[in-house]
Order: structure tokens, then sequence, then C-alpha cells
């Protein structure tokens, strides 16, 4: 039997849309289907842009006064992918402006993804594949994965998309021609072109043939729109990657069958530009190299699936890894076949459960398979850890520190669920914010120490020199800012959100008592998006 579209068919945890039509009738459609969940996301995505915004000050402000209403108004027919038009269909099914549909759609930037391009020699087959995780947060379970196969009516290819509610973007892309492109989130000095913008990546899932071909679109474009890290590979297994800032691109070719990437920059022209280079990053970027090559020459859409799910590189199921807790988006790729495979699980095991197929094609291929300990309830310690910690965070970022810390001293025997010391610095936030600042100061010491993970530490001895300063200890405070300028020295390769602000934090220390609050310090955890 033929489907009818639109229409929408969940598996598990995974919802599934089917769309037709103009983008202005597509993006509608996705709000009809989703129902309540559409408006429970544009308000989340709104909120999130707002305090973005208003973190950058008037001139923000101002740009995002006049931007989007040029954007969705006179430009919207003339950037050439129509994303606009999307936005502008997703606005009408929420019953909002263009503007508040493109901040419904636009308002939740930035996170990790891991993912990897093999081909030739490194498959089991010599037939290219792909395999993608995206670490995104899903709003305690608002933001549930989704699977997009969009069936245009105007012309260009159809194609299937992973990402989330409202999602207009190339988390996780395939289209009929068998080219695969996939985006990781690309934290550099330039993030959202402004003007006339372009959306090169859009144009490339719509109507490229090849690899060769998505390149190109790129560097036609006249602006891109937004930075990212776009890995590519068609049915024939040329892969790439490209690495883009609204105004600039570079492309990385591997020299084997294979790479992997995370969210750090990798070529010459694009490493001055990335503000985003974390231990996170370098963490998972090592796992998902490592878990490749042990698999290198038999690598299948099987064999694809325990890749994503790799944790070998650390003893903590809640630490960075290839299948870490955030991930929101698990997915694997056949681009000669024209398959896209999807866990049909949710946060924060995603990874783990059965993966259904999409198919482009025209047949049903069949699902790969559940990792054994998800289908036995192996992971069930696992989840309802994650579950209180994720619940203590909440209290902590609500103001409830007693309940926070409360829930966090609950924690502390997880076996090898959470790092213990980032339990510890969870604990030390807590005992500060509800002003027990000595014994505050004692685990910040601690973890200050050789033995705890370099974002622990640096941000560990920052803070204990803070609250030395809160508790009238001058001179301490002063030998533990040098302390933490020596921590810092140690890797100036980071230089991301938990590290940069360390070092105005610590000149500013130096030349006069600071008085920061607990909260002014980031949460160092993954189980906490």
């Amino acid at each position: 039997m033929i489907p009818t579209y639109p229409c929408r068919d969940d598996v598990g945890d995974l919802i599934v849309l089917h769309l037709t039509g103009s983008y202005r009738e597509m993006g509608r459609q996705q709000v009809d289907l989703l129902g309540e969940t559409a408006f429970a996301v544009a308000a989340l995505n709104r909120e999130a842009w707002g305090r973005l915004i208003k973190s950058y000050g008037p001139l923000a402000k101002a740009a995002d006064l006049l931007l989007p209403a040029f954007w969705m108004g006179p430009y919207r027919r003339f950037e050439g992918s129509a994303l606009y038009e999307e936005i502008a269909g997703i606005a009408d099914g929420l019953g909002v402006s263009g503007t508040a549909g493109w901040r419904s759609a636009f308002g939740f930037l930035g996170s990790g993804s891991t993912m990897f391009f093999a081909r030739g020699k490194a498959t089991a087959d010599g037939q290219p594949i792909v395999g993608k995780n995206s670490d995104w947060a899903d709003a305690d379970g608002v933001r549930r994965p989704v699977v997009t196969v969009y069936h245009p009516a105007g012309g260009g290819l159809e194609y299937i998309t992973a990402g989330w509610p409202l999602l207009p973007a190339t988390a996780i892309t395939l289209n009929a021609a068998g080219v695969s492109i996939c985006m990781n989130f690309f934290n550099a000095d330039s993030v959202l072109g402004l003007g006339l913008v372009q959306w090169p990546w859009r144009r490339a899932v719509q109507t490229a043939r090849s690899t060769a071909d998505v390149i190109a679109l790129f560097k036609a474009a006249r602006h891109g729109g937004m930075s990212g890290f776009f890995g590519i590979s068609d049915a024939a297994g040329d892969i790439a990657l490209i690495e883009t800032t609204p105004k600039r691109m570079a492309v990385y070719r591997p020299d084997g069958d294979w790479f992997g990437q995370a969210n750090h920059a990798r070529t010459a022209e694009m490493i001055p530009h990335d503000r985003g280079r974390s231990l996170d990053s370098s963490m998972r970027g090592a796992a998902i190299d490592h878990a490749v090559a042990e698999r290198v020459g038999r690598i299948s859409p099987t064999t694809a699936s325990e890749i994503m799910r790799d944790r070998s590189n650390t003893a903590y199921a809640a630490d960075s890894s290839v299948g870490n807790p955030a991930v929101l988006n698990s997915a694997v790729i056949q681009p000669a076949s024209r398959i896209l495979w999807h866990s049909t699980s949710k946060q924060p095991l995603a990874p783990f459960g059965e993966m259904v197929g999409f198919s482009l094609a025209g047949d049903q291929p069949s699902p790969l398979p559940a990792d054994p300990g998800f289908l036995n309830g192996g992971f069930e310690v696992e989840r309802s850890v994650l579950e209180e910690a994720r619940g203590a965070s909440r209290l902590f970022t609500a103001g409830q520190y007693d309940g926070a810390l409360a829930a966090f001293d609950r924690l502390r025997e997880t076996g090898m669920v959470l790092d213990p010391r980032r339990l510890q610095w969870s604990r030390a936030r807590c005992l500060w914010a509800v002003g027990r600042l000595h014994e505050a100061l004692e685990l910040l010491e601690a973890l200050g120490g050789e033995g705890s993970p370099f974002d622990v530490r640096a941000n560990a001895t920052v803070a204990s020199a803070v609250v030395c300063d809160r508790l009238g200890l001058r001179a301490e405070a002063l030998a533990r800012y040098e302390k933490g300028q020596q921590v810092l020295a140690e890797h100036t390769e980071f230089n991301d959100g938990l590290i940069a602000p360390l070092g105005r934090r610590i000149s500013s220390g130096l030349q006069a008592p600071h008085n920061a609050d607990a909260w002014e310090f980031p949460g160092l955890q993954r189980i906490a998006v």
C-alpha cells in the first residue's frame, strides 16, 4: 500500500514524520503532526534565544529586531534553499509572526556531536558507512528525537533528516542520490551570519549528487548562514569534512579510508577561529578515532551501531565518550543503499536501543539490534542515577540549593556511573551557595590536585581563590589565583566556556578581592544538559 502523506508514524521513543508539498506547507505540517510538542519546543527555543541576545548587549538586541524581520520578509523568496519558507510554515502552524517563527526554530544553538565516515578498505564490503551521534539537551524529555522524510512537490531530491522538533537544519541527512551530510556544531569566532546569508547545506541536501557537488555549493555561497563542521559522504565513497564560518571555509580530506570528528577544528585555516576547543571534544574525538580504528576492515551497519555506543575511553558512563548520556540522536547511514537507521530510544540511553531503518530506495531495511544490556535491563541502575543527577542539577539551577545538596549527597555511591570528582564539584558549588564556605573550600582544595580532570581542576583552583576572598583570606586567595594561572598554562589549547572565563576571573581577582557567587562558575557534568 502506498502511504498517504503527510503522516506521523512513531517507533518507540522516536517521532517519525513524512512531509510533502511546498516547503511552506511542509513547515506547517510539522506543527500539525507534532501537536503540543511543537508549541512546547517553540516556547523553549524563543526563551533560549532571548537569553542569548540579552547576553550580547544592545547591538545584538538591535540586530534581533531588524534581521529576522528582513529574512522572513522581503528576503525570504530570494535566499534559494526555502529555509525561510519552511520557517514561515512553522510560524503559520504556531499562529505567530514570521520573526517569532524564526526564533522558534533557531533559538537553541550549540552543543556537542560525534561522527565518523568510512569507505573502501575500512568497511566490510567497501561501501561507505557513516555514524553520527548528536548530543543535545532534551529539556526533560520535551525535545524528543525526530526523523523527518521530505517529499518536496516542487522539485528537488527527496531526503531524510534526523534531529529534534522544529529543526530545519542539517544535523543528520541522507538524500535520494546517496549523499549524506552531517553537521557538528562549530563554536567559532563568528557563528551566525548577518545580512544576505545563504544556507549552502540546505541546497546541497536538496540537489547534490556527489561530495564534489556539496563542496562546490559551499564555495559558491556568498555568505553562509552559520558555522559548522559538515561531514560528507556520497554513494561512491568520496568522504570529506567542510569546516566553515559564515564567511570562511576549508576542506579536510583524510589520508586513508576513514576519519572521525567531534567539535574542534582540524584545518590550519580554521583552528585560529575556533573558540570552543574543550576537554570534552578532545575526549570524544579521541574516543571515536579509537572505536573506529579497532574495527577497520570490518565496519558494517551493525558494527557502526556498536561504534556509536562506545564508552571504552572512560570508566564513567556520564563522562565524555561517544555513547554518552547527552546523545539525543544516534544514527547509522549507508549512502550507497540510501538507508538511514536511527535509534528508537531516547536520552539518557539513546545510542543503545534498536535502530530502525528508513530507505529512499523503496525497500524496508532490517533493523539494527539493540545493545544486549539495553534489552536485559542492565542499564536500569544507570538510568535511575542519571535521572536523579539531572534532577539535582535542575534544583541547583532553580536556586533550591539545600535540595540540590541533599540529592548530590545521595549520589555519592554511584559506582561507575558518575565521576566522583565531578560530583564533588557539584557538592562544592552547593555548599558555597548555602554559605558553608569552609566546607566548600575543603572540597575545592582537594579537587585542585593532580588527580582531577583538567576542567574540574582549573575551575576548582580558581573557585577556591574566590572562596578565600569571601572568607577574608587575601594572601591565600592570591596564592590560589597564581596557581590557577599555572594550571591554565598546562593546556592552552582549551578555550571553551568552561575554561575561557577563568583567565578573566584570575585577572580581576589579582587586582582586588573577588566577590563572585558560586553559580557564576559552571557545572561540569554532561549529565546536566
